[in-house]
């Protein structure tokens, strides 16, 4: 009795965490974090040259406008890549944006993110033999983690990339884990990829939670890519994004449309 308490107490919690819904509309962010967002909305072109765009639509109705479009930059540095994935809303303003840098092999190193509607700002220090330390500031409250782990780590700006590089291996339909890193929770979550049928020329993956109780929060995400050039097409899933629902701030699933803007994604 006592064990089925507790995990029900346990799930109850990461439920509640994993929704991440409040009573505040305009939750506080970072003067440093906030200023950052201005001047993406001024001028994104100083994250590197944009590879593509992408439309964040509801999943339903499926002729509806998009909610969110974002932009996808890549700048060369030391050595590896530093990808940024930013977010704008109305009237094009920069809402969220989520930055990795990683190796040509797609191997994360470092993962930054500022999410306006959150109200949160921080930073992952990943080291090659898998460790993190995270740093999450929360309207100026600041807070610190580490973590050990043994799968690959990933991040939104590098998943693609990382699934691009392991496609063989995704192609023989045997799962694949990775650890996505999910700095609101100073955390990563364990997930599987792994090839799942697709029509119309297309090759789909799903990724799913290993963990049950996270399972109940995060639908499988969908990836979508053209097989003749590997390019991604489509995603379906949770987005970064928030929004808010009757003064209550809501994680978004949603569909993306990408539109690749250049040869070769990078």
């Amino acid at each position: 009795m006592l064990r089925n308490l507790t995990l029900t107490a346990v799930a109850a919690g990461l439920l509640s965490a994993l929704a991440a819904c409040t009573t505040s509309s305009n939750p506080s962010l970072d003067r440093a974090g906030a200023g950052r967002l201005e001047a993406l909305t001024r001028a994104p072109e100083t994250e590197g040259a944009l590879i593509y765009r992408g439309d964040v639509h509801p999943l339903s109705p499926k002729d509806a406008a998009p909610l969110f479009h974002y932009e996808r930059r890549v700048a060369t540095i030391d050595g590896g890549m530093k990808a940024s994935h930013i977010t704008h809303g109305e009237g094009d303003e920069a809402v969220v944006i989520e930055s990795a840098r990683f190796t040509p092999d797609y191997d994360v190193r470092r993962f930054e993110a500022i999410h306006k509607i959150a109200g949160y700002s921080g930073t992952v220090e990943v080291s090659p033999n898998g460790h993190l330390e995270y740093t999450l500031d929360e309207g100026g409250k600041v807070s610190t983690a580490s973590e050990d782990v043994t799968d690959p780590v990933v991040t939104g700006p590098s998943l693609h990339g990382w699934m691009l590089r392991h496609w063989d291996e995704l192609m023989t339909g045997n799962p694949v884990k990775v650890r996505m890193i999910v700095l609101a929770r100073k955390e990563t979550f364990g997930f599987e990829l792994q090839r799942v049928p697709a029509k119309d020329g297309l090759v789909a993956f799903s990724m799913k939670p290993t963990n049950v109780l996270v399972r109940l929060a995060i639908a499988p995400l969908r990836f979508e890519f053209d097989a003749a050039t590997r390019n991604v097409v489509r995603y379906t899933g949770r987005v970064p994004p928030m929004i808010i629902v009757d003064g209550k701030r809501k994680t978004l699933d949603a569909r993306v449309e990408y539109a690749l803007k250049v040869p070769v994604y990078r």
